[in-house]
């Protein structure tokens, strides 16, 4: 009786788990991505605006977007541990969520 475990089994499976969770973190990335891009926009557009009312009800969009856009991260940055990735300087380099706006 041979001890080896045969191609297809559980190493297929495997593999297939580690594809899927790949492609889970790449498509975290990519709206995290589009939300920066967004993040970036709006915070541009609150810096432009005098102090008012509607300055304030923006800075409150840009606030909710940004506490959004750190929890989206923090859960990339959770999967990628779940996958044995522990090195995140990558993260927090490419994704670089925007600083509080006055």
């Amino acid at each position: 009786m041979s001890s080896k475990k045969p191609i297809g089994g559980t190493l297929a499976i495997e593999v297939e788990m580690r594809a899927e969770a790949a492609s889970s973190i790449k498509a975290l990335g990519q709206r995290i991505e589009r939300q920066l891009t967004e993040l970036q926009q709006l915070g541009q557009q609150v810096q432009a605006m005098a102090p008012s009312p509607a300055r304030d009800k923006k800075l409150a969009e840009y606030d909710e977007k940004r506490r959004d856009a750190e929890y989206r991260k923090w859960t990339l940055i959770v999967q990628r541990e779940a996958m044995g990735l522990f090195n995140h300087e990558d993260v927090e380099e490419i994704y670089c969520v925007p600083p509080k706006l006055n």
